[in-house]
């Protein structure tokens, strides 16, 4: 699997800025931090999508933890295609993640 089949829901993007933002007013280069452990787990996603847990019973959602940082990435294959469906900080409402 290459890159070129990682497709985003378009929420995505704003939750990566708004965790981006919140981290940036914490320290200077700590979003910039975040976005490269966030692009490394989407790395290791598109290589061995099959070694990250199920996210929910009964359906094809996998969460991918973050090292450093505490948030999940929420992802479905589709085919050859890896659909990163959220990012959410691990202390959210569960139920946001199943919407």
């Amino acid at each position: 699997m290459t890159s070129s089949n990682l497709r985003f829901h378009p929420q995505v993007v704003q939750d990566l800025q708004q965790a981006f933002n919140w981290y940036e007013e914490q320290a200077d280069g700590l979003g910039g931090l975040f976005y490269t452990e966030v692009d490394a787990r989407f790395d290791d996603i598109i290589r061995q999508p099959d070694i990250f847990g199920r996210a929910f019973d009964g359906l094809d959602y996998r969460f991918a933890r973050l090292r450093k940082f505490p948030y999940l990435t929420i992802f479905r294959l589709s085919g050859s295609t890896v659909e990163v469906l959220g990012i959410f900080h691990t202390a959210s409402n569960p139920d946001k993640w199943r919407r």
